[in-house]
């Protein structure tokens, strides 16, 4: 497993963990909040029972009104119990109640239904000391949290799985470039260790030692130019760029002075940007093409530049993944695995477009055009 794999499930076992406790502590929250308005709403039902209770025995002294009342309370998941240390007024709660005198508040769960319970008593003249029990039903709150627990594990579960994704995409893309950089460097650094090895066997011509020499300095000027396009990269993330009109005679001679060999026609007009990124986008374009053949040719007008090589082609599978910008493959990466985001990156910046196209007649062309 690669590293950046290995953070990837390291970082999404702690986004999970932290999104499930966050979801379960709002879901409590919730829960205790509604059972607390359930409380007061039944703290103040009760109230009203005792007044009603309290009525109904000073003015109905055979009870009828107060078990009417009884079974409408019933039809509301109410029940109560009214009693005192004689008689037994009302009693239509569904399970045996063991009788208090003192008051009291608690939840209580009776055959999977759960209860609301509250005890209390007041004083009357006529029949002394009479206790209240009131129980209300509230099944109903914890169906609706049983409810959104679900509801809410589902939405956790669908949200790590897009967090998943959009983590693993971004990682797998902030990670690219560095295994990029590991196979553009690969080849030079080989070459340079190879020939150092060789020229530290002793016994060989002076001619072999000035060609390891100048392999090795060539090699070296690529890792540098990698470098250097590295730089660039983190002054593009960092926002150093500065945008203003070039002289397109001084970018030309800039642009001679790298590639004296690349034939530049300036055909007016002029160019809009940061002279520095689009200096390094030509060099990586200029550089990968002119591998395929020296004979290139650069024509700049106004905001535009295009780049001609009549010896180059391109397969067009591999057209096809420099035009849309996607990870070029590791075995044609040589040459192509920095330079390739980069330029994109830097066309980006100047909101312009990039194409690579083989020319019918033959050659490759690439055309930068900037808004």
């Amino acid at each position: 497993m690669k590293i950046w794999e290995k953070n990837y499930l390291l970082t999404m076992v702690l986004v999970v963990c932290l999104l499930f406790s966050c979801i379960f502590i709002i879901h409590q929250y919730s829960f205790h909040k509604n059972l607390e308005k359930y409380s007061i709403n039944s703290l103040l039902n009760e109230s009203r029972v005792e007044y009603a209770a309290a009525s109904f025995l000073e003015n109905d002294k055979e009870g009828r009104k107060l078990r009417w009342y009884g079974k409408s309370l019933k039809g509301q998941d109410i029940f109560v119990q009214i009693r005192n240390e004689t008689k037994v007024f009302l009693d239509n709660i569904p399970f045996q109640w063991k009788h208090r005198q003192t008051k009291d508040f608690q939840i209580v769960t009776y055959q999977k239904s759960v209860y609301i319970c509250i005890s209390n008593s007041f004083w009357d003249f006529s029949h002394g000391r009479i206790s209240v029990v009131y129980m209300e039903n509230i099944n109903s709150l914890y169906e609706t949290w049983q409810k959104q627990r679900y509801l809410f594990c589902f939405l956790a579960v669908l949200l790590s799985a897009l967090l998943a994704a959009i983590l693993y995409y971004a990682m797998k893309k902030i990670y690219a470039p560095v295994s990029n950089i590991a196979h553009e460097l690969r080849t030079p650094l080989t070459a340079v260790l190879g020939y150092s090895q060789y020229i530290q066997l002793g016994n060989i011509s002076a001619e072999d030692i000035d060609f390891a020499s100048r392999q090795i300095d060539m090699q070296a000027r690529y890792m540098n130019e990698l470098i250097e396009n590295l730089l660039i990269m983190a002054n593009l993330r960092d926002g150093k760029i500065e945008m203003k009109q070039l002289d397109t005679k001084q970018f030309s001679a800039e642009i001679k002075r790298f590639f004296p060999f690349v034939s530049v026609e300036n055909q007016g007009g002029s160019l809009f940007g940061d002279q520095t990124l689009l200096i390094s986008l030509l060099r990586n374009l200029i550089s990968n093409t002119c591998r395929n053949g020296s004979n290139i040719q650069l024509k700049i007008s106004k905001n535009q530049m295009v780049i001609f090589n009549p010896d180059d082609k391109m397969e067009e599978n591999m057209l096809e993944i420099l035009n849309k910008n996607r990870a070029v493959p590791k075995d044609k990466i040589y040459g192509k695995g920095l330079g390739v985001p980069l330029c994109f990156e830097i066309v980006k910046i100047h909101h312009g477009t990039l194409q690579y196209q083989n020319v019918p007649t033959g050659g490759m062309e690439i055309t930068v055009r900037l808004d």
